[in-house]
């Protein structure tokens, strides 16, 4: 079976259970961290985020986000690509236990959408690899389209997780030689400081394999 991911950004309240949807197969909602909140509302267009859902849908079933929650929504179909992946031993209904940075990000105009999603799969995730310690899972989503029409343009949407606060803070990268090394490569591909995103806490309501 064939299944799509969709990512969707809420911007109104909207609670953890799964909305009526045709085919769904996995959800999980992505809401600012306790320990890690925004400095300032999450404004994304003309909306004020209220947290990220994503959904795993059957291929045969229709997509339609902006019919799932009674508050505005800006999604896109995304190819998820797992860099970085770990054990998963705890049950759908618990946050996972991790800070997630999920960064929604534009690719930079001199690159094409296609070597963007070459560039960083193939020749930054190794750089991500070895210079991000504290890491402990990533996933890349490279937009495929737009769901919605009011979609922002980005071209990918990052997922990093890190089990504690000082993986983050203190194991983000290896060495501040590490650091210039990544921020370099990133500046081939992305445009730094044009996208948006924020530290959320993960819940898993629904997966298609659980830990008993």
């Amino acid at each position: 079976m064939t299944v799509r991911k969709v990512i969707a950004a809420v911007g109104g309240p909207f609670d953890d259970a799964p909305p009526v949807v045709d085919g769904l197969v996995a959800y999980s909602v992505h809401r600012p961290h306790p320990d890690e909140p925004p400095t300032q509302p999450l404004d994304v267009g003309n909306v004020v985020v209220q947290g990220v859902v994503m959904a795993w849908i059957d291929d045969d079933a229709p997509l339609e986000p902006a019919r799932w929650f009674d508050a505005p929504v800006t999604a896109y179909l995304v190819d998820e690509r797992i860099q970085i992946e770990w054990t998963r031993d705890w049950p759908d209904g618990v946050a996972t236990p991790a800070i997630e940075q999920l960064a929604f990000v534009p690719r930079i105009p001199s690159v094409t959408r296609e070597r963007f999603a070459e560039h960083w799969s193939e020749r930054h995730t190794p750089l991500v690899r070895l210079h991000h310690p504290g890491m402990a899972r990533y996933v890349q989503n490279v937009i495929a389209a737009p769901l919605t029409p009011d979609a922002r343009d980005v071209d990918g949407v990052a997922q990093l997780y890190f089990r504690t606060s000082y993986d983050l803070h203190e194991r983000y990268f290896d060495s501040d030689a590490g650091q210039r090394i990544v921020f370099e490569d990133v500046a081939k591909f992305l445009e730094r400081g044009k996208g948006w995103g924020f530290m959320a806490q993960e819940t898993w309501i629904h997966s298609p394999s659980v830990a008993a």
